[in-house]
């Protein structure tokens, strides 16, 4: 990742932004598993940059955005989180800026004015600027109706400043594996650059039509770059379908997203033009997921049987011999990575926040937990040791995470062999089968 842990420390960005990016790229660097940014050739250079993304983690999106970018980022917020006057001051200095809502109970219009006029200044100056036009998030992959903010914030600029200011829109869909917990995969995906002076003129002769056009165009070009799944009714059964099944066991993110996108467009032709074909699919796709949660398995466990049973007994055996060592490391690592897992799954109700506090909370417990260590061995056995375990604590989080890793999938292996012996496992395998053969995959 650019820049990762000391080359944004000499930009000219203000100090907060600094504290906060070095977070924000630490967390995303930990949290994810694989992480891709594709298309950033794409992005105008000196040029003011309104980035449109659809939304599906309340504060996950804006992070991975701002993390790979070499410009201060500039985010639109709810405003009740500025009451307070601290907190104001706080967000402002990591580039905040207030919106407000009908449901806030204030004149809108007047009050979002400052922010607008603030967004013109910043756009003027080639800054760059996040807005989510969904408006709000849904963990759904299904691009929601978009608002015109974006629109009128672009168009609105170029009325205050002139029609020369260099300004684009740049749409980024954001695709997660799996944004509620660790290990999984995100896909950056930049799409084709709006440049917003081609509308200026027939916006002042026809505002409400050009506001209409330019909003169906973010809307086209951010929908080529994300996961699409339209239908509602099978919603479940098609995520199921394209994030569940191996994808000829493919790995690389640029081709799976190609696959999953592929795979879409055959289920809604077959949904299109072979109903009863594609209703037979997904009761098939019923039967495999039943199956599997029943006996909390993965799919791909059908198609690719795990080890042998001599096997899983050998390495049972290794994991056993393993563990004392990897409790002791535990003590280096467990309490910083379980205390926000355990508060965020407790406390927080709403899922799309999971993610992100998981990794926020995450970095600043780490970072403490670990400072108090090295500074208790430093005090206590000694300047080499202390400086020796500053090296030591990572390999020990990154071994304890790869026996963990390893451990759930013996434990799947296990599971896998007690679901041969279930009365509905030749079910499950001709059902799987199905699928495959009727997909392709």
């Amino acid at each position: 990742m650019r820049d990762f842990w000391l080359g944004y420390w000499f930009k000219n960005w203000n100090f907060p932004y600094k504290i906060g990016y070095s977070i924000v790229i630490t967390g995303s660097r930990t949290y994810f598993k694989n992480f891709k940014y594709l298309g950033k050739e794409k992005i105008p250079k000196n040029a003011g940059i309104i980035y449109a993304v659809n939304h599906q983690n309340a504060f996950l999106d804006p992070i991975v955005i701002a993390g790979q970018t070499n410009n201060p980022i500039n985010f639109l917020a709810r405003a009740d989180i500025f009451k307070n006057k601290f907190v104001y001051k706080l967000l402002r200095s990591v580039y905040m800026l207030p919106i407000y809502r009908q449901r806030d109970g204030v004149d809108t219009i007047e009050k979002n004015q400052k922010t607008f006029e603030d967004c013109y200044e910043i756009l003027k100056n080639n800054g760059h600027l996040i807005i989510f036009p969904e408006g709000n998030h849904n963990s759904k992959k299904k691009l929601r109706t978009l608002k015109k903010g974006v629109s009128r914030i672009a168009l609105g600029t170029l009325s205050k400043y002139g029609k020369d200011i260099p300004l684009y829109i740049v749409p980024i869909g954001i695709d997660y594996d799996n944004h509620f917990n660790m290990n999984s995969d995100v896909l950056l995906n930049v799409g084709e650059p709006i440049n917003i002076n081609n509308y200026f003129d027939e916006y002042v002769k026809t505002p409400v039509e050009i506001l209409k056009k330019l909003t169906d165009q973010v809307r086209e070009n951010l929908e080529s770059v994300l996961i699409h799944i339209k239908d509602d009714e099978n919603y479940d059964e098609i995520y199921y379908l394209l994030h569940r099944f191996s994808l000829n066991n493919e790995t690389e993110l640029e081709k799976k997203f190609t696959l999953r996108n592929s795979l879409l467009s055959k289920l809604e032709w077959l949904k299109e033009n072979e109903f009863r074909n594609f209703e037979k699919l997904l009761e098939n796709v019923k039967v495999v997921r039943s199956f599997v949660k029943e006996n909390k398995i993965r799919p791909y466990l059908l198609k690719n049987s795990p080890l042998s049973f001599f096997k899983i007994v050998v390495f049972s055996l290794i994991m056993m011999i393993v563990l004392p060592l990897h409790l002791i490391l535990l003590t280096t690592n467990y309490l910083p990575y379980k205390i926000p897992v355990w508060f965020v799954e407790n406390k927080i109700k709403d899922r799309t926040f999971h993610g992100s506090l998981k990794q926020a909370i995450g970095v600043i417990l780490f970072i403490i937990y670990w400072f108090l260590l090295v500074l208790f061995t430093y005090i206590f056995f000694g300047k080499e040791i202390g400086l020796l375990l500053i090296f030591l604590l990572p390999i020990c989080a990154i071994l304890n995470f790869k026996y963990w890793i390893l451990m759930i999938k013996l434990k799947g292996a296990w599971s896998y062999r007690r679901a041969i012996k279930k009365e509905k496992f030749n079910s499950a395998i001709k059902a799987f089968n199905y699928i495959n053969k009727k997909l392709g995959i």
